[in-house]
């Protein structure tokens, strides 16, 4: 065949427009067989059946291109020759084919994967950053001072119990900023000490309700179901006539805590990210997301109990 002429030009434009198409028919293949067969499933269905798929594919693709060039240039029989010839050329095809689409897949990956660990972490940095600001809550602490002084003189006991109680949630505060998560029983345990000392500022206004069952193991992030009873009290306004009713219970693997509506009609000071922040710990932490039910009766949040794998 000379070189510069129509027979070798069309040669070329043959060979050149067989190759886009194997190329693009491996990509769509790719696509295809991990959608049937992803890599979390399989690696070897996958791998196997995408090269095969693509060694089919060139195959028929390479015989067009072979016809249509008999049609074009020079006829071109099909012999058992050629279509060895034809076989191994498709074979070697659908391995670089393959071990170029999976390479550019798992790169991308492993990008896709990077960029999504530092924004979990970013999450996870602002989310600590806010859980400690509002676990040393000056607000929360000026109050809790302000009602020990008005209690101090009219009930020395009930203002020592106060006192204990105040200890201990902020003891559990300081022992437990650093951990991941703790068990349930703690957490209700200084819930409890903090909804007392609530109930000692509203007069009583608060009615909680805790029934758990089968929770010997389980375990939430520090300060979760702490952060949500605080929100209640903080978007609720608390009086004789409508009394902030909390329940905090548990329904299979979830924890709920509820809290009746009575929105407060001044402003108030929020950050408006407390669970969005919470919803981000847990997401970094468990890999799972909480639930929020708002209605025009009830705030419900939903906690993913966490249960550790026995050692």
């Amino acid at each position: 065949m000379q070189l510069g002429s129509t027979a070798h030009l069309l040669s070329i434009l043959v060979a050149t427009l067989t190759t886009y198409i194997i190329w693009e028919g491996s990509k769509l293949i790719q696509a295809f067989t991990l959608y049937l067969f992803p890599w979390e499933h399989s690696i070897t269905k996958h791998l196997v059946y995408e090269v095969l798929g693509i060694f089919l594919f060139s195959s028929l693709s390479l015989i067009c291109g072979i016809l249509i060039y008999g049609r074009l240039v020079a006829s071109e029989l099909i012999t058992p020759g050629v279509i060895i010839q034809n076989a191994f050329v498709s074979f070697l095809l659908a391995l670089l084919f393959t071990a170029f689409n999976e390479g550019a897949f798992l790169f991308n990956q492993w990008k896709q994967s990077l960029v999504e660990q530092e924004k979990l972490r970013q999450e996870n940095l602002v989310a600590r950053l806010e859980g400690l600001k509002k676990q040393l809550d000056p607000h929360f602490l000026f109050n809790s001072l302000s009602v020990l002084s008005g209690v101090v003189y009219k009930d020395p006991a009930l203002a020592d119990l106060y006192i204990s109680k105040l200890a201990q949630v902020y003891r559990y505060v300081l022992d437990h900023t650093e951990e991941k998560q703790v068990p349930l029983s703690a957490e209700i345990s200084v819930v409890e000490a903090y909804l007392f000392l609530l109930n000692v500022r509203f007069y009583n206004k608060i009615e909680a309700r805790i029934e758990l069952s089968h929770t010997q193991r389980a375990q939430v992030l520090p300060l979760s179901i702490q952060l949500l009873v605080e929100n209640a009290v903080k978007h609720n306004y608390i009086s004789e006539e409508h009394p902030l009713l909390l329940s905090i219970y548990t329904e299979g693997s979830t924890l709920w805590v509820t809290n009746s509506i009575h929105t407060r009609t001044g402003k108030v000071n929020s950050s408006g990210i407390g669970l969005k922040n919470l919803q981000a710990r847990y997401q970094f932490m468990t890999g799972q997301s909480i639930t929020i039910e708002p209605d025009s009766q009830v705030f419900r949040v939903g906690l993913p109990l966490i249960y550790p794998e026995k050692v």
